[in-house]
């Protein structure tokens, strides 16, 4: 018997990449004049230039090795991905840059060793759509509503703390780790 497929998005969804930016922006731009140190609740633009306004380009941080260095699991991740393994086919969806996407697959190597199935797309304008990826019959974990509009997974499930880039999803919403497993497992 073939296992159901959840299709989990990285950034957000598996990983702090809020807090490795954050983190990243401190460390390098606290002996700059006008520093002030980045609070990662604070933030309320996904290009981060409302709490890292000393950063030229917010696009090229995702591909630094230390911007990798810093990048955490989301809180309970690990455990119930590790779980969810076991019961499901595990496949992660993310888009970067050519840069990010290299590093993203070596992390998740490191850290999730026993996820397998990657699909990493590369797309220069980070036009948030996955909808090259065919999730039909799946379930689909992902923090951008337009990442969860633009697939034909069976079902769609916002994930996280609700910010201003992904207020309005009117589908199913779960804020953490813990609430997804009591969900589907």
């Amino acid at each position: 018997m073939s296992k159901r497929t959840i299709f989990v998005d990285f950034d957000l969804t598996i990983a702090d990449s809020i807090k490795a930016f954050t983190d990243y922006y401190n460390c390098l731009y606290k002996t700059y004049p006008d520093f002030k140190p980045a609070n990662p609740d604070k933030i309320t633009s996904y290009d981060f230039k409302c709490i890292c306004p000393l950063i030229p380009n917010s696009e090229k941080v995702f591909g630094k090795e230390l911007f990798f260095k810093f990048l955490e699991l989301m809180p309970d991740a690990y455990g119930i991905l590790k779980k969810l393994n076991d019961k499901y086919k595990i496949i992660i969806v993310s888009i970067g840059n050519p840069m990010n996407i290299s590093k993203k697959i070596l992390w998740i190597e490191k850290y999730l060793p026993f996820i397998k199935d990657y699909i990493l797309i590369t797309n220069e304008e980070c036009k948030m759509d996955k909808s090259v990826v065919n999730m039909k019959d799946g379930i689909f974990i992902d923090d951008i509503p337009s990442n969860l509009k633009s697939t034909n997974a069976e079902r769609k499930i916002l994930f996280g703390k609700i910010y201003p880039w992904n207020k309005g999803w009117e589908g199913e919403h779960i804020p953490n780790w813990k609430e997804i497993e009591n969900k589907l497992l």
